[in-house]
């Protein structure tokens, strides 16, 4: 009898042992099939120009872009056109199945039920400012493991900024006026715009002041006591249409002539692909073209 139980217990130890080596083998798979999943690549879509120019330094894959009249990476040359970045085709986003979209934050409210209703994360970023810019790269290295990229290239930018401040030290702050333009309608930029932004960071003031938006109608009466040294034109949309209608505005009007900025010809019509209403990769080669516009010899 005393032999049987030993036997007994000795076949239940082998089960158990049995048992905890398949248990082992199954966790085994699992954490293999867990770590493959890990491993999968994100489905990215991004809405708008500076996102995909931004993720393409970064290396991240995109299979959505915006359609846009600017020029896009190469890298998305076979990607998803998905439309209008104000106003993207949620059909086509959808079929192209998105594990994340990535937008600007000024879009959230308007966009970021959408891409909840097809099952894609919302990933916004600030492109408001300069420093919302390198924030942005930092989260977005953190988001899609590539930390090293981003800090690359914060530290690209940051090796710039003291050669930036150089060419502004000691200088007389000019009085400026910002212009935005889109499709021949134009409105004033407040410090609280991208481009007022890189304005301040160079040094010039804004002679919009405590403006309720970033963009405000235009009051002829209130830039006449003003008179800005310089007026600076930056298109949307459509640059070239925005860019003739600036230039009919200034020669048809004549309130405009009685402005110091017009008599010393100090009216420049900034490069699209440098100024924009998002912060880009361009930021640096930005505040450098200011510089040398309100400091230079022009």
């Amino acid at each position: 009898m005393k032999k049987r139980f030993l036997a007994a217990l000795m076949a239940v130890g082998m089960m158990a042992t049995a048992l905890v080596g398949c248990g082992s083998s199954d966790n085994e798979g699992q954490e293999s099939t867990t770590g493959t999943q890990a491993e999968q690549k994100d489905n990215v879509v991004a809405s708008s120009v500076a996102v995909v120019q931004i993720l393409d330094a970064l290396g991240v894959e995109m299979v959505g872009v915006p359609t846009s009249s600017y020029e896009l990476p190469e890298s998305v040359k076979d990607a998803t056109r998905i439309g209008n970045p104000m106003a993207p085709d949620m059909e086509v986003i959808a079929s192209l199945e998105p594990t994340v979209v990535v937008s600007v934050d000024t879009l959230s409210e308007d966009l970021k039920s959408q891409f909840d209703s097809i099952g894609a994360e919302s990933f916004f970023v600030n492109l408001s400012s300069y420093e919302g810019l390198k924030t942005s790269i930092k989260e977005l290295g953190e988001r899609f493991g590539v930390k090293s990229e981003a800090d690359e290239i914060i530290s690209g930018f940051e090796s710039k900024e003291a050669d930036i401040a150089k060419l502004t030290e000691g200088k007389e702050a000019p009085s400026v006026l910002i212009i935005f333009g889109a499709s021949g309608s134009f409105m004033v930029a407040s410090e609280d715009t991208y481009v007022g932004d890189l304005v301040k960071r160079v040094g010039g003031d804004n002679v919009i002041k405590d403006a309720p938006a970033s963009f405000s109608p235009v009051d002829m009466e209130y830039l006449a006591n003003q008179n800005p040294d310089y007026i600076l034109f930056m298109a949307h949309a459509n640059p070239e249409e925005s860019l003739a209608a600036f230039k009919q505005e200034f020669e048809t009007n004549v309130a405009w002539q009685s402005f110091d900025a017009v008599k010393n010809d100090k009216v420049i019509a900034l490069e699209t692909g440098y100024f924009g209403m998002s912060a880009n990769l361009q930021a640096v080669e930005a505040m450098e073209k200011l510089a040398d516009i309100l400091y230079g010899e022009n």
